[in-house]
């Protein structure tokens, strides 16, 4: 289990689950976008809650491994969602140009 900090609050989640978190919020900042997540937790008493995030280009984690007599939450489907997410992040995108730009590029030589 791992705790994690962020905007003054500490909570508690699997590994997994905080590893995957902080890739996406790395790719997020190099990204400059924002998204929300939602993070299953583990309350102090046990019981097992979420917590749903506003993640972008300032966001600052702190991530430590625990030790906790609860079990962690379920993490598959959560970091296979975090992973997607990240991975759309890297995907090439289209950009617009402007006319001046099209007079300069040469479509005939190799890139």
């Amino acid at each position: 289990m791992k705790s994690v900090s962020y905007a003054g609050l500490t909570f508690e989640t699997a590994d997994e689950i905080a590893d995957a978190l902080l890739q996406l919020a790395a790719a997020l900042g190099v990204n400059e976008r924002s998204e929300t997540v939602d993070i299953p937790v583990v309350e102090q008493n046990g019981d097992l809650s979420s917590v749903q995030l506003v993640i972008g280009p300032a966001s600052q984690f702190i991530s430590k491994p625990v030790t906790s007599p609860y079990n962690e939450p379920a993490s598959a489907e959560v970091v296979e969602r975090l992973t997607y997410r990240t991975r759309l992040l890297d995907l090439p995108r289209a950009a617009a140009i402007s006319d001046s730009e099209i007079g300069r590029l040469d479509f005939d030589s190799p890139a």
